[in-house]
């Protein structure tokens, strides 16, 4: 694992400059309690939580996904999570795990119940970050190729499970 540096972080980290090319996407559509879905971001910057935080409920966020990292550049993965379902108290409980693949499909790194979503439910199907986010560098002594984060995000209150990935190309130069 010396070759790969996984940072877990609450939120916010510190920013770096960015040498990423990124895309631009909304977030889809939150789903209503009982439809369980995630969506995983990847950016090149924690600065998008706070316009995630303050943006209105009723108003999409617009997202900025990485698609090619560098060496060296900080990539934060933040878990979105919706179309969860309360229980009797009106409370949620979700498990995110994880999985970092290189390009051969092998796991660098990952972890079973990493992140967590909990508390009151909102009254309105929304999205919610799952805490914390994860810091993700890979270095030049990494192979270039398609790197995959897998989530498994877990309902305890309905018992079920969705998973998604994201792919993103690492190159060199």
């Amino acid at each position: 694992m010396n070759r790969f540096k996984a940072l877990l972080v609450v939120a916010i980290t510190l920013s770096l400059f960015s040498f990423a090319k990124a895309g631009t996407n909304s977030v889809p559509k939150p789903k209503p309690a009982g439809d369980l879905d995630l969506v995983i971001v990847p950016t090149d910057s924690p600065d998008y939580l706070d316009q995630w935080l303050k943006t209105p409920s009723n108003q999409r966020v617009a997202l900025s996904r990485i698609e090619v990292a560098k060496p060296g550049q900080l990539m934060v993965a933040s878990f979105l999570v919706t179309g969860f379902s309360p229980d009797q108290k009106g409370n949620v409980a979700v498990s995110v795990s994880f999985a970092f693949l290189d390009p051969n499909g092998k796991a660098l790194f990952n972890e079973r119940r990493y992140a967590e979503v909990s508390g009151k439910a909102p009254v309105k199907p929304a999205f919610i970050v799952a805490d914390p986010s994860l810091d993700i560098v890979l270095e030049d002594s990494d192979p270039e190729g398609v790197y995959t984060i897998i989530g498994i995000a877990e309902d305890q209150v309905s018992n079920k499970a969705v998973r998604r990935s994201y792919k993103m190309k690492f190159a060199k130069k």
